[in-house]
């Protein structure tokens, strides 16, 4: 039929003049059904957005702290690039998280743990995250059971599925979050094997290494953040061989941590890799466990068992910890070792990290790294009563430290112009110098200094009395606890110098407050 001949036998609403087509309403609905997608997509981004919004809200961040993130994330006013879109494209970011997730996590957590990772990374986070799972060393631990050959190579063949397999789940979970995420597969980690040394008497002289290293410049991962996606790798390294071979998770985050931390300090190795890459080296500010356990467990001195260490300053508490976790009976053996494990990790790897990239290991990933982005300090205290206990089991935030150094009685022993210089510089104006260390010289209980650079200090002074003599009356009248100074020099400030001082002094204080 010719479109004259359909058009005049097309059928007509009586007193109009319109022919009605046998596709409009095809048409029609094809546009109102793209309408309730656009419509839907757009409640489902209003909802992400409210989702956001209540739980940046929860952080209830103090002023100084909101503007510092703000400080810290805000897009920067001048371009890197001649042309700003450019630059953007370029590097989308500069603020990354690397981020262990050790599983096995059911669906519900994985969707959770998918959504954080979404919601950090429109705060402007983006992590790069590498997977562990208990259950994969389990199978793989048969190798060494005096397997033939064809049969570890099945149970190894083995391992690999179930990596991919999990990879795979977590890269759907982002994507089903609203994100984007890519598997890294390889080109990331090489595995070497230096086989035993051996003395003329075939005595080892020195054991068999297994050395991880990192391929330079970083290119599959610097991909995936160009796209803006997340990279997610599983520990597996290819040998001199060409092999793919698993490896430790916890291995691969230190060898990928001290690579990072070269590159940011070798400035050759910086350029190198910028000219190359398109933009800068890559330095994580976040070193994130992300397990199903919580934090580190903590046993109080009075042997009872109690919450979490909710901050860890490592240089001065690592031995310490290490003991507690050797001693916890109520502790299985096996999640006790594999907290020691993670501690030593994070303890290499910020070894390599600048001073102001912190640890943190935690069993809730919502609210705790939103927290943590945002106030850059714990979500709870150990010392402090009335608070969730799921909380306070939830999260342990780590930082490499520095040595600190506890005066009691007198002032004896302090390099008083260093400290008055300490005090000036961190509250901005001149000090009394003499009335001041005069006033606190027979008063002073506790002086806590941070680095011998005197980069803080906290100065406790007994209070309640006029004077502090001898005197059973004298004594009991100036027998209260005065946090009478507490600063940090301006040069150290963002380093977690404050949290290190605060944990010292309640240690020593439980009842002060702040």
């Amino acid at each position: 039929m010719s479109w004259r001949n359909f058009l005049t036998s097309a059928p007509r609403t009586r007193g109009t003049s319109f022919v009605v087509l046998p596709w409009a309403t095809r048409s029609y609905s094809l546009r109102s059904r793209k309408i309730q997608i656009i419509v839907h997509e757009h409640h489902q981004a209003l909802e992400k957005d409210r989702d956001l919004i209540l739980k940046v809200m929860g952080t209830l961040p103090s002023p100084r702290e909101a503007r510092q993130f703000l400080d810290r994330f805000s897009s920067p006013s001048i371009a890197t690039a001649t042309d700003p879109f450019v630059d953007k494209l370029l590097w989308p970011t500069d603020h990354l998280a690397l981020i262990k997730l050790q599983g096995p996590f059911d669906s519900e957590n994985l969707a959770a743990i998918a959504k954080t990772l979404v919601q950090l990374q429109r705060l402007g986070l983006m992590s790069v995250i590498l997977l562990d799972n208990q259950t994969w060393w389990q199978n793989q631990g048969m190798l060494s059971s005096g397997l033939h050959d064809s049969e570890a190579e099945e149970q190894t063949a083995e391992t690999k599925r179930r990596m991919t397999t999990d990879m795979m789940d977590i890269v759907e979970g982002i994507e089903s979050s609203g994100g984007k995420a890519c598997p890294v597969f390889e080109g990331v980690f090489e595995h070497m094997h230096h086989p035993p040394l051996y003395s003329t008497d075939r005595i080892v002289a020195q054991a068999a290494i297994e050395e991880i290293s990192v391929h330079p410049g970083l290119e599959p991962i610097r991909s995936c953040l160009r796209l803006n996606q997340i990279p997610v790798m599983i520990p597996m390294a290819t040998t001199a061989q060409c092999h793919r071979t698993p490896v430790q998770s916890n291995k691969a985050i230190v060898a990928l941590a001290k690579y990072m931390g070269q590159t940011a300090t070798d400035k050759n190795a910086a350029s190198r890799t910028a000219s190359g890459a398109g933009h800068g080296p890559l330095v994580p500010m976040r070193l994130i466990v992300i397990n199903t356990t919580g934090g580190i467990p903590l046993t109080r001195a009075n042997g009872i068992q109690g919450p979490t260490h909710c901050f860890v300053n490592i240089k001065d508490e690592y031995y310490t910890i290490i003991d507690d976790l050797d001693n916890m009976n109520h502790l299985p053996k096996q999640l006790a070792q594999s907290y020691r494990s993670d501690l030593d990790m994070i303890r290499e790897s910020l070894e390599h990290l600048p001073p102001t990239c912190s640890g943190l290991i935690t069993s809730s990933p919502s609210l705790t790294l939103i927290t943590n982005l945002i106030t850059d300090k714990p979500l709870f205290s150990s010392t402090m009563r009335g608070q969730d206990p799921k909380v306070m089991l939830a999260t342990t935030v780590l930082r490499s430290g520095l040595d600190i150094f506890a005066f009691r009685g007198n002032l004896g022993g302090l390099d008083l112009k260093r400290l008055q210089g300490l005090l000036e510089s961190s509250f901005g104006k001149p000090l009394d110098a003499e009335g001041f260390f005069t006033r606190i010289q027979d008063r002073t209980r506790t002086v806590v200094l941070a680095g011998q650079d005197y980069m803080g200090a906290a100065i406790v002074t007994r209070e309640g009395g006029d004077v502090w003599g001898q005197g059973v009356e004298q004594r009991t009248l100036a027998s209260v606890a005065y946090l009478d100074k507490f600063s940090i020099a301006p040069k150290s400030q963002g380093i977690g110098v404050a949290d290190i001082l605060w944990k010292k002094l309640t240690d020593e204080f439980p009842d002060l407050v702040f």
